[in-house]
């Protein structure tokens, strides 16, 4: 993937939009003062009464609200100005269009609406924007945030088994696994990665081994029933 656009695999974890996602690395380059300004405005609206105006707003604007609607819980408001988003005939040459594509899945398949959230993976080939993940591993991403994490283990490794497996990718599927709380196959998928990367003498990615076994071990705590 180009180095001119922004890195997206950790941007789809949180369960609200991050401050990179759907952006392009040169988003401020291209952006004007004026516009920016709106932008950050309607970042920080602060949810109170009906949305703010929208008719005259750039792909980039809503893109902003739309982010801030799902931070503030407000999943339908989030769901329509994506929607307006990736249907709209202009293209704002800040924005990639595939990465909102993927967030606007993800909150679909959070609510168990997996066929909708895959079928928008079927995306005509002049949306633009490079995919942060090829298409195969979007679909297990989708399944496993659906909350199938038996089946999503099953298209993870159908996707691996056609693509070249790295240490880099092996930790971020296995990262999927931790932040979605899939903790049986978290563990099954950590000491695959770790076999992996011992033998590849990876120490960079065997140092992120470790937090990510740090972060599951915590959230296994938080889910235990306060001993007092």
């Amino acid at each position: 993937m180009s180095n001119d656009f922004a890195p997206s695999m950790e941007d789809a974890y949180p369960e609200v939009v991050d401050d990179e996602a759907g952006y392009l690395y040169h988003a401020w380059e291209v952006t004007s003062t004026g516009e920016a300004a709106r932008h950050h405005r309607l970042a920080r609206w602060p949810g109170q009464g009906p949305l703010p105006a929208s008719d005259a707003l750039s792909d980039l604007e809503r893109w902003a609200l739309a982010r801030r609607c799902l931070q503030l819980g407000r999943v339908e408001d989030f769901r329509e100005q994506t929607r307006h988003i990736l249907t709209a005939p202009c293209e704002h040459p800040a924005l990639n269009y595939i990465e909102i594509m993927l967030q606007a899945a993800a909150q679909l398949a959070r609510a168990g609406d997996l066929p909708d959230a895959r079928a928008m993976l079927q995306v005509p080939e002049s949306m633009p924007g490079p995919w942060p993940q090829p298409p195969a591993r979007a679909e297990a991403w989708l399944t496993l945030l659906a909350g199938q994490p038996d089946e999503a283990s099953l298209l993870y490794e159908r996707y691996l088994a056609s693509a070249e497996t790295t240490g880099d990718e092996l930790i971020e599927i296995a990262e999927d696994f931790v932040r979605a709380d899939a903790l049986t196959q978290a563990r099954n998928w950590l000491t695959r990665t770790r076999a992996h990367l011992e033998a590849h003498e990876d120490r960079l990615n065997l140092v992120d081994l470790e937090l990510l076994l740090a972060e599951l071990e915590a959230r296994v705590r938080a889910m235990k029933p306060d001993a007092h």
